[in-house]
């Protein structure tokens, strides 16, 4: 008999990283060297460069540089490479540039904690620096905390702070760091840190790669060949102590369908990390497991049923510590549609609407339901006949029978106008059914159009958007919801990119629904 049960396909250690350095692509921390105030042998050795490098670099007779540069291009490559990083790393007497030398915090950012970057900076000129940025992006919202600045020092360090209302969750943040200068001149770095846990040693479990899930979750992805689903994710561990801790290698996991420990437990197992663990002192160790289920397991039957489950990891310290990190973890749903121009679209009109279906799948995709499919027709002139202003309902329902398209997408139908008093958009009911051919099978929008400012006709992408994704929401089972933000606002004027939990469960039983 075949073996039903979820395994670990595989496991895979990832690189740790000190918390106070955790991003790979950060700003380079380096400061600007004078070239008028070093001198040749100087420069050679402080920047390790090429003699010839630094002689194209101090020329000051634009035609001699220029013709120097010029002999450089035909020679081996690094040489090139090494007269950029001379650039990057100089300037001359005839600049007066702002340079970010680098970007500092406190050895441990901790989790829901006030902290202070330090902006360590360069201003080669008279003219004061004045406002500070620090846009930060993380697991939540971004935000951009902005200060000014007082002073006219030319190089120094900026404290910016962070406050009780911008603190942080255990986990990554980023912090893209701007100098604002009174004569417009700007300089920025990036740096990335890991919030380290305000108790000693925490766990967290997040997606891994590129299978995420729109809200965040870990995904489960259906592998046709093996008939299983996939289940990855990462495990990262943070250590905020001073030194060292050993780890054990067994991780125990479960699935639950509904919350851990009081929900309903689907399985659940253990297995040995394949080398032993340590986290260093202010840093993380991070790892990540994938779980196989073939069909039978109590985690296929789950995800077929498009159910959500939530992933436990555990594991404990050499001396005792236990702590254990939780996700949720759900299938990537999909619905195809069928794209119907009724009557002629210019070529902008054209690429204004496939634009607006791109930002109402990113907006489906927010609530872990993505386009499977973006089938493209066009109903021209000769034949639309009436259909191309549509005046009624009962007209929209015959253009629906008469012009359905036979496979398992939802037509939309994109008229040139609604002559109907206020309507803009409709659909037949609320579900749609999932079968073609019938006077409720499809929705109709009109597609808003404007002139802009060099007299081009376009349409007006973010509306049509959101129109269109709401209509399709109304085939998908969704009454209207008159919440702050949501796409399903009776009102179009009203209307912003947001759908609810509580409207994902509703449209995810449709016959049109598939998951990924």
């Amino acid at each position: 008999m075949a073996n039903t049960s979820t395994r670990v396909a595989r496991t895979f250690s990832l690189q740790g990283m000190p918390a106070d350095i955790y991003g790979q692509d950060d700003s380079i921390h380096v400061p600007l060297k004078s070239l008028d105030s070093l001198n040749f042998t100087e420069l050679v050795n402080l920047l390790s460069v090429n003699k010839e490098i630094v002689s194209i670099a101090k020329q000051t007779e634009p035609e001699v540089k220029a013709c120097m540069s010029e002999r450089l291009i035909r020679r081996p490559p690094e040489l090139l490479h090494e007269l950029r990083r001379v650039y990057a790393q100089t300037y001359s007497v005839y600049e007066s540039p702002l340079h970010i030398v680098n970007v500092t915090v406190d050895r441990a950012v901790l989790s829901n904690r006030p902290l202070i970057l330090g902006v360590q900076y360069q201003n080669v000129s008279e003219i004061p620096v004045v406002i500070a940025l620090a846009k930060v992006n993380w697991a939540g919202e971004s935000f951009l905390p902005e200060q000014e600045v007082c002073g006219h020092e030319r190089e120094g360090t900026i404290d910016v702070h962070f406050n009780e209302e911008h603190t942080f969750p255990v986990g990554h943040a980023e912090f893209e760091v701007t100098l604002f200068r009174e004569d417009g001149a700007i300089s920025s770095f990036i740096r990335s840190v890991y919030v380290l846990p305000s108790n000693p040693l925490s766990l967290s479990v997040d997606p891994a790669g590129a299978r995420v899930t729109g809200s965040w979750s870990a995904r489960g992805d259906y592998q046709p060949a093996s008939d299983t689903f996939l289940t990855e994710c990462e495990i990262t561990l943070a250590n905020r102590d001073a030194g060292a801790v050993g780890m054990n290698r067994r991780i125990s996991w479960e699935f639950w369908d509904g919350p851990v420990g009081s929900g309903t437990l689907i399985e659940s197992g253990a297995f040995d990390w394949p080398s032993s663990i340590s986290v260093p002192a202010f840093s993380v160790w991070k790892g990540g497991v994938w779980f196989s289920s073939p069909r039978g397991s109590g985690i296929f039957t789950t995800y077929e049923r498009k159910e959500d489950t939530a992933l436990s990891i555990s594991m404990s310290a050499n001396d005792g510590r236990v702590v254990r990190g939780e996700i949720t973890t759900r299938v990537m749903l999909s619905y195809g549609v069928n794209i119907i121009k009724v009557g002629a679209f210019g070529a902008q009109k054209h690429f204004d609407l496939y634009d607006a279906v791109d930002r109402m799948r990113q907006i489906y995709e927010q609530r872990d339901i993505t386009l499977r499919a973006v089938n493209r027709f066009i109903i021209p002139d000769a034949q639309a006949g009436s259909y191309t202003i549509l005046n009624s309902d009962d007209e929209i329902r015959d253009m629906w029978e008469d012009w359905s398209c036979s496979n398992d997408s939802i037509d939309v139908y994109v008229a040139q106008d609604f002559q109907w008093g206020t309507t803009n958009g409709f659909a037949g009911a609320i579900p749609d059914p999932s079968s073609k051919g019938g006077r409720e099978d499809g929705v109709a929008v009109e597609k808003t159009g404007f002139t802009d400012a060099s007299g081009i006709m376009r349409l007006d992408v973010p509306t049509l958007a959101q129109l269109i994704g709401h209509e399709v929401g109304h085939y998908l089972g969704l009454p209207h919801l008159e919440d702050a933000n949501n796409m399903i606002r009776s009102n179009t004027g009203n209307r912003r990119p947001d759908l609810n939990y509580d409207q994902y469960r509703l449209m995810f039983p449709h016959g049109y629904m598939h998951y990924e």
